[in-house]
């Protein structure tokens, strides 16, 4: 007999303590940032089914380029228009990723850019299984029995100190080099998953987010209390989080 679950999620984006402006989105089953020029901080949380087969993301504009919030709010923009239309067929995120390159890609021309390019960290939920993707340094952990492990890769070029150049991402003008990383997996009831700008991560630990995840409180206070950590820990970055915990359907 296959299992029902729910998702619960909580997110938050803000726009850090040092930027001018705000390079992250995201997208959970609808909703993302409509202005990419707002400074406004993000709170939402809400709920659905395993067999909806939603997504949920975080993209993080490339900093040093142009229009990097432009960049990030194309991605998000267009994960909606790509999920109101899809049929519910079971892994669709690297036709997914195809898209959002090719829309970003559009917009730099559109623009007379040479380059503008997001990070992606994906997760789709669909009946007892997920899937991942991500391209460029934002993260994917999963929290499970108080462990915590990243489960994306990070894609970065080696030898370059701590913020070295993307290897990948949305919006890499050569389509063969787009590649992200894929994986998929099973999960269990009161697993954790936590995606995430680097925002997040270089200013909260992996050991203090499973803290915070794991606190007996609504998601959308952990996601902003996650926020506010980050922000708290020198805000240098723009910082994005969506946590999603499985619970019994």
């Amino acid at each position: 007999m296959k299992r029902t679950y729910k998702v619960k999620f909580g997110c938050g984006c803000n726009i850090g303590k040092v930027r001018r402006n705000n390079e992250d989105n995201f997208y959970c089953c609808g909703d993302f940032r409509l202005d990419p020029d707002s400074k406004d901080e993000v709170i939402l949380s809400g709920e659905v089914k395993s067999t909806d087969n939603e997504l949920f993301a975080v993209f993080d504009g490339m900093g040093g380029e142009a229009c990097g919030e432009i960049a990030s709010f194309v991605a998000a923009s267009n994960c909606k228009t790509f999920c109101e239309n899809k049929d519910h067929y079971q892994e669709y995120l690297y036709e997914l990723s195809e898209v959002l390159n090719e829309r970003i890609l559009e917009e730099t021309k559109a623009r007379s850019l040479v380059l503008m390019g997001a990070t992606a960290a994906m997760v789709q939920f669909y009946k007892e299984e997920i899937y991942i993707l991500n391209a460029g340094d934002s993260r994917i952990y999963k929290v499970q029995k108080n462990q915590i492990n990243q489960i994306s890769q990070d894609h970065v070029a080696h030898g370059y100190g701590k913020k070295a150049p993307l290897t990948k991402f949305l919006g890499i003008p050569d389509k063969n080099g787009l590649s992200p990383y894929i994986a998929r997996g099973v999960y269990k009831a009161n697993d954790v998953f936590i995606l995430c700008t680097d925002g997040v991560y270089d200013m909260v630990s992996e050991d203090r987010l499973k803290e915070l995840v794991c606190a007996d409180k609504a998601l959308d206070v952990i996601a902003k209390d996650i926020i506010d950590e980050a922000l708290e820990g020198g805000g240098v970055d723009n910082a994005t989080v969506i946590v999603c915990k499985i619970t019994k359907g």
